[in-house]
């Protein structure tokens, strides 16, 4: 009685049990592991979620210095050496050299062609519209006369004795001794000389005696003038035409002289017809008369000097 009553127990809790379990909708252990599951990584991932900044500042600072040493020295290398392919192909790149040579004066020669000559100025701006400037500068170019500092050369003006003798010894090359000068009156140093020369060479023959005073400041007559450059040159003795003008008034000694120089075309009438030889004589004048025996080579041939002095 007791073991049926006990069998009958257990088949009732069997059946109750059974019942129970197709009554349950769906409750099974792998969906309830799998529930769990999914709440775990929701929970995994709102912890990673809220640990998220922590891990991206950690992540950038460390990463910063890796640019830092490896980006920046790239770029600073590539172009000295252009070693980034060399250590990529395993070799050896080499440090850059510096070859650059110091800077040297400039050698360089100017352009080759016909160079550009300045222009000089003209030694005399007096004598651009005088009839004799040829002349003047002819004398000019071979040294006989020398420009002054105001670049005057006073065509118009009167020459004294002095400057007469020491342009006319000059182009005839007379610089002579002082103990050929036998004049009583002071002369100047720089002149004495030439008119040594030309006294030596017979110029003032007639002129001026031996014991006269030379009178180096005095004027010089176109007849003087005329005389004494055609003796310095040695020209032949002419006479006069007659009926030309002022022939009368020609002093006695230089009247051949003046006839030599009218025929060599040295002196010329004047505008009123005449020779006019008393008339004082220009700078100008003096250097017609003088300047085509020049160019001729015409004087005498020139003195020997004993001792050179110089001239202003």
């Amino acid at each position: 009685m007791h073991k049926s009553t006990t069998r009958n127990s257990c088949k009732k809790i069997l059946i109750l049990a059974a019942a129970s379990l197709l009554a349950a909708p769906s409750f099974t252990l792998p969906a309830a592991h799998a529930e769990q599951t999914s709440v775990s990584a929701s929970s995994s991932a709102a912890e990673a979620s809220t640990a998220t900044p922590e891990a991206t500042d950690g992540v950038s600072a460390a990463s910063e210095p890796a640019v830092e040493s490896v980006a920046e020295p790239a770029t600073d290398t590539a172009p000295a050496t252009g070693g980034t392919d060399a250590a990529a192909a395993g070799q050896t790149a080499t440090p850059a050299t510096s070859t650059t040579k110091p800077a040297t004066p400039s050698t360089t020669k100017p352009a080759t062609g016909t160079p550009t000559t300045p222009t000089a100025p003209e030694p005399f701006y007096d004598i651009a519209k005088d009839p004799n400037r040829d002349a003047i500068m002819t004398l000019y170019n071979e040294g006989v006369v020398k420009a002054a500092k105001d670049r005057k050369f006073r065509p118009k003006a009167e020459i004294g004795r002095s400057d007469f003798s020491v342009i006319l010894g000059r182009a005839m090359k007379a610089n002579g001794s002082i103990f050929d000068v036998y004049f009583t009156d002071p002369i100047p140093d720089w002149a004495i000389r030439y008119v040594g020369g030309l006294s030596a060479a017979g110029v003032y023959e007639g002129y001026l005696e031996k014991g006269d005073k030379f009178g180096p400041k005095l004027p010089v007559t176109r007849a003087e003038a005329a005389a004494m450059v055609a003796r310095a040159a040695h020209l032949e003795s002419q006479p006069l035409p007659e009926g030309l003008g002022g022939v009368g008034n020609i002093p006695v000694w230089a009247l051949d002289d003046v006839g030599a120089a009218y025929a060599a075309g040295l002196i010329e009438v004047t505008s009123a017809g005449t020779l006019n030889p008393n008339k004082k004589v220009t700078r100008s004048e003096m250097a017609a008369m003088i300047a085509p025996l020049l160019e001729a080579d015409a004087f005498m041939t020139p003195i020997k000097i004993e001792e050179d002095i110089t001239l202003p």
